[in-house]
């Protein structure tokens, strides 16, 4: 069967949308990267230790896995972090007083934080055990 003009256009304009909409996705994830670095505090921390933790895990001798997992570790923190910041703006909008719910969303928010945080510490402790 003899595919038709419309037919052939139709799929060239449909990988070109999916090549556009991947380039507006990758800049706004780039967006929301720069403005986190910009102006959240706590994301700014985290992205220091990451770069300490890719000097420590790139040192030579350090199983390559390991750097892997500790890396990733770290990953998960920063997007944990990401998502807690973008809530808590959301929360803002709907409301600046502070009410129960909203201090109880937040505060959630902030525990799943420290708790990649403190799964990280942990990571840490075993691998420094295992390979010093």
């Amino acid at each position: 069967m003899k595919e038709s003009y419309t037919t052939k256009k139709t799929a060239s304009m449909k990988y070109s949308n999916i090549f556009s909409r991947l380039v507006n996705a990758t800049r706004y994830s780039l967006d929301g990267l720069a403005y986190a670095l910009k102006h959240e505090q706590a994301f700014q921390y985290e992205a220091v230790v990451f770069v300490f933790v890719c000097i420590a895990v790139l040192m030579p001798g350090f199983p390559a896995g390991w750097a892997v997992s500790l890396i990733g570790a770290w990953v998960i923190v920063m997007c944990l972090e990401l998502v807690n910041s973008s809530a808590e703006k959301a929360f803002d909008l709907i409301d600046t007083r502070i009410r129960p719910e909203i201090k109880a969303g937040k505060d959630m928010l902030s525990a799943a934080v420290f708790l990649a945080i403190c799964f990280n510490v942990i990571l840490w402790c075993v691998a420094i055990i295992i390979h010093v």
